[in-house]
């Protein structure tokens, strides 16, 4: 990979384990300071990723990994392969929060959802803002899949052990992360960027 970001669409293979064949695709659906920013600036929701890359994962045929934010080495620890264009729909941010339980955020992408948590509801560690490093990435996909079991660190197999997703999409209480941030039911993430005219809504308007 040269010093700028990959375009979207670019694909790389990486292992998931030491057998042959056992391997995930990873295709970049954007590259913020390139992709998402406003008049050549990000918006504080995205500002903590601004070196980062989003990405989805797959296994074979089948997403696994709809969004994530990853760290570069990401690609460049990959084995090329031929590039996928990427749709709009295929641009599913992860969500995080940031802020303090007496001023908080839940923040989808480029959309920015205050959350009401009354000074004293905890925000868990996987929900802030973390790009994953090529490690940690290999696990989740693991994870994502059902192989949890295949890890070889005895933390992560440990029953109170808290997945580090960083993305309220895939806590255990997403949704009531969604409802105490009032983002719709069912909402879409494009839709979220056209209700706040924001991100791809904001450069059509």
């Amino acid at each position: 990979m040269s010093g700028r970001p990959p375009l979207p669409g670019t694909r790389v293979r990486i292992a998931l384990t030491d057998r042959p064949g056992d391997e995930a695709t990873v295709r970049v659906l954007a590259a913020p300071r390139r992709d998402m920013a406003r008049e050549g600036r990000l918006s504080p929701a995205l500002a903590p990723f601004e070196d980062a890359l989003l990405v989805d994962v797959s296994i074979g045929d089948r997403l696994v990994l709809p969004g994530a934010w990853v760290e570069p080495e990401v690609l460049a620890r990959g084995t090329a392969v031929a590039p996928v264009p990427v749709r709009a729909a295929d641009l599913r941010p992860p969500a995080i929060i940031l802020g303090t339980p007496a001023r908080a955020a839940l923040c989808w992408g480029a959309t920015v959802w205050p959350l009401e948590l009354g000074g004293v509801v905890a925000i868990p560690e996987s929900a802030r803002p973390s790009p994953h490093p090529f490690s940690r990435l290999r696990r989740l996909t693991l994870v994502a899949a059902g192989r949890r079991a295949e890890i070889g660190l005895t933390m992560w197999q440990a029953a109170g052990f808290e997945i580090p997703w960083h993305d309220v999409r895939l806590l255990p209480r997403a949704a009531s992360w969604f409802e105490l941030a009032q983002v719709p039911a069912g909402m879409r993430y494009a839709d979220a960027e056209a209700a706040q005219g924001v991100g791809r809504a904001h450069r059509r308007g």
